[in-house]
């Protein structure tokens, strides 16, 4: 039986199968409330959850996550415009309908990738590639249902994070908002050994506790 446990106090996630114990790296939010004036960080909530599901995650709340990561994109520097892939196939503004213009995208693929270009497909999710999510299980039978909703908080990586790691780099994780951030290679093995699969015991241990 497999059993994940998060302890936010000290960045660890303790992977329980079997009779190994397995600790990664992993920073949650901070212990009490911040004061970020766009969105104020949070505790990663102590309790005992489900995982879901593991898929690419979108929200309007953060302007370079309304696109999902490796969304296809076509640079149109003629008409200085980025497009991007419609799931009908067709072509999107960047500028008109998420808020980007192409300056500002070939700014941040620099600043994360060392080129000044537009990339072939969208790396700038807030969220990484793919999110694992969690939920609260009211009536204990590991199923999304009843009353139950998913949590707004989350396993998932960073754009510089990703960029680190593909570029060979160290990286150095960093405080979110109250979701859980790991490191790419990290939440690649966590996956292959399958520890976010569905129905999975999830325990987020309060900030005092250690593993």
């Amino acid at each position: 039986m497999m059993e994940l446990h998060f302890y936010p106090g000290v960045n660890a996630l303790v992977l329980h199968s079997g009779t190994q114990k397995i600790q990664y790296e992993a920073w949650g939010g901070p212990a009490s409330l911040g004061s970020d004036p766009y969105m104020p960080e949070e505790p990663t909530w102590p309790g005992r959850y489900i995982i879901h599901s593991i898929a690419p995650y979108r929200t309007p709340t953060w302007p370079a996550s309304k696109l999902k990561w490796g969304t296809k994109l076509k640079d149109m520097p003629k008409i200085n415009d980025v497009w991007y892939e419609l799931p009908s196939g067709k072509w999107g503004s960047v500028l008109k309908d998420i808020g980007f213009t192409r300056i500002e995208i070939t700014k941040l693929y620099f600043q994360l990738y060392g080129k000044v270009t537009v990339p072939s497909f969208w790396v700038f999710n807030d969220f990484g590639p793919i999110s694992i999510r969690w939920f609260k299980d009211l009536n204990n039978n590991k199923v999304l249902d009843g009353k139950e909703t998913l949590s707004g908080q989350m396993f998932h990586t960073t754009p510089q994070d990703e960029a680190s790691t593909s570029l060979g780099k160290k990286v150095n994780l960093t405080p979110s908002h109250g979701c859980i951030h790991l490191k790419p290679r990290d939440r690649d093995l966590l996956i292959a050994k399958k520890a976010f699969a569905p129905k999975t015991q999830f325990i987020v241990h309060k900030y005092h506790e250690k593993p």
